[in-house]
């Protein structure tokens, strides 16, 4: 059985991603900070501020997901909690590492997580691909920090595949979750001047292009997982409101309003690209919902 170790595994898509695993008849474990069992998957136990990592975890490994560091909409950025969402990615990166130098394991894939923050929090009609380079601002040096935390990988000739997701739509948690409660009750709105895109990505399809690029030993590149429709923030809330017989009663919340109770984290709902996911497309993956609405329908049921 094919051995794949998660690292965030217990955090929304590292979960989803188990799931489609053990369907497929993989051996899952994850690296936590609280050894044990959750369902069908060990948890071995890590503390990358101790440097540590139960060895026990790499015997028999073929394969890493890494997903592991703070959330980038957990908290304020302070410029305490910038460093911690930096060096959160790029430790743990390192950590994985050593490990896998000082055991001498011959891992076939070691698969990163970034995110489209690469390509910067700014508004732009051009639709990017991979192909752009990234901007200046800091969510684009904390993407450019993350990915290259996995040029070790890659220098030591395992297949190091990178996705940059964009804004997850899953139930469990993350954007949609925290979006949907005011749009229940009609005090639903658009966020910023409303013109900004939305790269959003069902939870099912980000996690299915994940197990498709960790079987497909041809993929070595990065990828953006995002939706194939390019929706603005005024039709994304309009359509969240439909999906859920609601109205969308409410002007928009101003950015500057967004930037007092966010502070420079709002940058991530008022600003947003059009992002091409033609790349992964034309691997052979095939997206479950093309369209918003039907994404959003099929997590209102």
């Amino acid at each position: 059985m094919t051995k794949v170790l998660i690292t965030g595994g217990s955090g929304l898509l590292g979960k989803a991603i188990s799931n489609i695993l053990l369907k497929n008849n993989y051996e899952v474990i994850w690296l936590s900070r609280e050894p044990g069992q959750y369902n069908n998957i060990k948890k071995y136990k890590w503390d990358v501020e101790k440097q540590y990592i139960d060895e026990a975890a790499f015997e028999n490994l073929e394969h890493i997901i890494h997903l592991a560091g703070a959330g980038i909409a957990d908290k304020k950025w302070t410029e305490a909690y910038k460093k911690e969402i930096i060096n959160s990615r790029i430790q743990s990166s390192k950590l994985i590492y050593e490990y896998i130098t000082k055991l001498n394991i011959p891992i076939k894939t070691f698969l990163g997580a970034s995110a489209v923050g690469y390509y910067g929090a700014i508004q732009s009609d051009k639709l990017i691909t991979e192909e752009e380079k990234p901007y200046n601002d800091f969510l684009a040096q904390a993407c450019i920090a993350w990915e290259d935390s996995y040029k070790p990988f890659m220098n030591a000739g395992i297949r190091t595949p990178i996705i940059r997701i964009g804004v997850i739509l899953s139930t469990n948690g993350g954007a949609y979750k925290k979006m949907i409660p005011p749009f229940k009750f009609n005090l639903g709105c658009s966020l910023g001047n409303g013109k900004q895109y939305l790269p959003w990505i069902h939870i099912n399809d980000v996690a299915n292009i994940f197990v498709h690029v960790l079987k497909d030993v041809n993929l070595k590149e990065t990828y953006n997982a995002v939706g194939t429709e390019l929706v603005t923030m005024n039709t994304f809330t309009s359509q969240l409101a439909k999906s859920i017989s609601r109205l969308k009663f409410l002007p928009k919340v101003p950015a500057f309003i967004l930037k007092l109770v966010m502070g420079e984290s709002h940058l991530m709902v008022t600003e947003g690209l059009k992002i091409s996911n033609k790349k992964i497309k034309n691997t052979g993956f095939e997206f479950e919902f093309e369209k918003l609405s039907d994404a959003l329908n099929n997590l209102s049921k």
